[in-house]
């Protein structure tokens, strides 16, 4: 339950083009479960700056393609 607290205040924080990257990036891996702590750090990378987060998402598509 900790971890989904730090992700709901994470996500009232953050901005919409944040919450927008995060939503995209989630729906990018539809068959994925992902747990709160995976998705406190997924919505932290969407708060990186932009090329640091195309960065990341370059590296996921890679592995996503493997």
């Amino acid at each position: 339950m900790e971890e989904e607290r730090i992700f709901e205040k994470r996500w009232q924080l953050a901005t919409s083009e944040q919450r927008a990257r995060y939503k995209h990036l989630i729906s990018s891996y539809p068959t994925i479960n992902w747990t709160y702590k995976e998705k406190k750090y997924l919505l932290w990378l969407c708060q990186l700056d932009m090329d640091t987060f195309e960065t990341f998402e370059v590296i996921f598509d890679k592995i996503k393609q493997s």
